[in-house]
């Protein structure tokens, strides 16, 4: 299209933007909007153009157009709207589909530099194929030396570069190595099959490797050019501690003696068998997984063996282990918390003192049992917002937020919270004033979003809004539940996102799965006309999360650990844990299998501690007595009780 579309038609939209009110109502404009977004044009009011959020029609007018918009009007649009993630959402579009209708020369025009997305980046550099061929086939070799699959966008330049040679034998086989590396056998053996007939004995030998990875000492053979023992090692080794740790653990000191392996790929190899220390049991460990462990003192890669000797009060393990973790880890209050707990069982009565004293400087589930042991106030670290004369008055009259608050009130809050996200990258040293700007607009997830973004970890009032506090404390009173932990629930779970979807189709404020949501409905006599749509209404979704947390206290007596693990991970899964879990609440929280189930009971009882604080409640426990005490007889739930999860 000419410079002409873009003056008489982008100027329809973009030349008459306010942000004072629009002509349309919230609702008259919410239908233009949905009819552009089908390509419905003569439902699009003709008032639309005065609207902030024009640009909104005026990308879905060109992206229907594509690929026959040309790159200036794409560029001119983005240019116009460069504070909106709308400018970088209509460039990637005009990209791909230009190079769907081999557009090179509009692919070239509109990208100044190869875009950050692999698609993006394979039209661009076939697209550079025409007049700079070098530096097409440069981008191109980086493209093609991964161990994953490449977009389809790639398959041009691919095919042009192999015609031409730019992709010879040495880099099938060096791409055939990545594949196995990441773990992608099916890749790797496929390009082994587009080798020719010279490198047949070395693509067999690559595949023997597998199955008999000892041959790793033994091998001499001479190789072609661009093949190295030790690469190939890696690549085998990398690929079996995945599936077979065992077999790598029992080889691995032999090459190290044997020197198979440079420095670089056998320390690579030796973090990757260390993190597999959990596929281990104690007693059968190998001694080289341990060495490795210690080495390496990671606090990470040394969780899974300190928790299982925590889960079977091997006190002095736990000791040993502690003292293993290297660096700023080593007194974080999960490793403090866990030394004092393990001097305490051992009799050291004072060095534990010491260990609780450290942990307790941490503003975390484990700093809060510490500082509790102690009597000492929790440590919030609380600090507020400090912003400059109109610092606020400026951000609030910014054309991006009248954006938000506009698309705020025509239902569409994840556009909303994706302009949101967008400023917060282009201001990052603002994200304090943004945060603010968000407690007082009533937004509380983007206040979340803005302290997350800028790592202000100490803006408590914003990291944890009192969101939806008359809800919550109706709902707490109806099922006799504590307002905090509900709210610590929906922080954990959607961010105070009323909106959030997960993978799995777990929906709004606290994350209900529809299911489950239908079973509470059934019990409690609720008509959802559209489950998937009611749970994203915070009066629906409240009251049946609560509802849920009250039923899983209910199933396992009262004790809160075990009700949070059957909100996160599923009371079924629950069942199991508790046939052999560990008397000690603390404990039993360790021996969860499930790390994000861990990390979620943990979060949830800290969030509680902060919440209540905020609201100025004197908090002097993490757990009461009653949701701490945890019998053997847990493991034994009523089997009448459904199963909502």
């Amino acid at each position: 299209m000419s410079k002409t579309y873009l003056q008489v038609v982008t100027g329809l939209f973009l030349g008459l933007l306010s942000i004072t009110a629009s002509a349309l109502s919230d609702a008259e404009f919410r239908t233009s909007l949905e009819a552009a977004r089908q390509g419905q044009w003569n439902k699009v009011s003709e008032n639309a153009s005065d609207h902030v959020l024009a640009p909104y029609i005026e990308y879905h007018r060109i992206k229907r157009n594509l690929p026959d918009v040309s790159a200036a009007d794409v560029r001119a649009y983005a240019t116009e709207n460069a504070d909106s993630p709308l400018s970088r959402w209509i460039v990637r579009h005009a990209t791909l589909t230009y190079g769907a209708a081999r557009k090179w020369d509009e692919v070239l025009s509109l990208n100044e530099y190869a875009p950050a997305d692999a698609p993006g980046r394979c039209i661009y550099y076939r697209a550079k194929l025409i007049k700079d061929q070098a530096a097409a086939f440069d981008g191109g070799r980086q493209l093609w030396l991964s161990g994953s699959s490449r977009p389809e966008q790639c398959d041009d330049l691919f095919k042009a570069m192999l015609s031409r040679g730019e992709i010879n034998e040495q880099a099938i086989w060096q791409r055939a190595v990545l594949a196995l590396q990441a773990g992608n056998r099916s890749l790797s053996d496929y390009l082994l099959r587009k080798l020719p007939a010279e490198w047949k004995a070395t693509s067999r030998t690559f595949r023997q490797l597998r199955t008999s990875p000892e041959k790793l000492l033994t091998l001499d053979k001479i190789f072609p050019d661009g093949v190295e023992r030790s690469d190939m090692g890696y690549a085998v080794l990398a690929y079996l501690v995945r599936r077979q740790p065992e077999t790598v653990a029992k080889l691995y000191p032999q090459l190290a003696e044997a020197g198979v392996l440079s420095q670089a790929h056998l320390e690579r190899v030796g973090n990757m068998l260390a993190a597999r220390s959990y596929r281990f049991d104690a007693d059968e460990r190998p001694e080289i997984v341990d060495q490795l462990l210690s080495d390496l003192g990671d606090g990470n890669l040394i969780g899974p063996v300190l928790r299982e000797a925590i889960a079977q009060s091997d006190w002095t393990a736990v000791l040993a282990w502690t003292d293993k973790v290297q660096g700023s880890e080593r007194e974080s209050g999960y490793h403090m918390y866990w030394r004092g707990r393990a001097l305490e069982a051992l009799g050291r009565s004072e060095a534990a003192h010491h260990a609780y004293t450290k942990a307790a400087s941490a503003r975390e589930f484990y700093g809060f049992l510490a500082a509790e042991k102690l009597a000492l106030p929790y440590e919030l670290k609380q600090t507020k917002t400090s912003l400059q004369e109109g610092q606020l008055e400026a951000v609030a009259d910014s054309p991006a937020i009248a954006r938000i608050r506009a698309l705020w009130a025509i239902g569409e809050e994840g556009l909303a919270a994706d302009e949101w996200n967008f400023t917060l990258l282009r201001h990052p040293s603002d994200t304090p004033v943004y945060a603010e700007l968000a407690k007082q607009n009533g937004w509380p997830a983007l206040a979340v979003q803005a302290t997350i973004s800028g790592r202000h970890w100490n803006l408590l009032e914003h990291r944890f809004p009192l969101a939806y506090q008359d809800e919550f404390s109706r709902w707490a009173e109806e099922y006799d539940l504590d307002p905090s932990l509900l709210m610590s629930i929906a922080r954990r779970e959607s961010a105070f996102n009323p909106h959030a979807r997960s993978p799995v189709g777990a929906r709004g404020l606290m994350q209900i799965m529809p299911a489950t949501a239908k079973q509470v409905a059934r019990e409690k006599n609720l008509v959802l006309h559209d489950v998937n749509e009611d749970l994203m209404d915070y009066r629906t979704n409240i009251p049946l999360g609560s509802y849920y947390v009250r039923s899983l206290l209910e199933r396992y007596q009262g004790n809160l650990i075990a009700a949070l693990a059957g909100y996160n991970a599923g009371p079924h899964k629950v069942d199991r844990w508790l046939k052999d879990a560990p008397v000690a609440y603390d404990q039993f929280i360790e021996s969860i299998p499930y790390r994000e189930t861990r990390d979620y009971v943990k979060a949830v009882l800290a969030y509680r501690v902060i919440f209540s604080s905020l609201k100025g409640k004197e908090v002097t426990a993490v757990l009461d007595p009653d949701e701490r005490v945890f019998a053997q007889q847990l493991s034994q739930a009523d089997s009448a009780t459904p199963v909502r999860n």
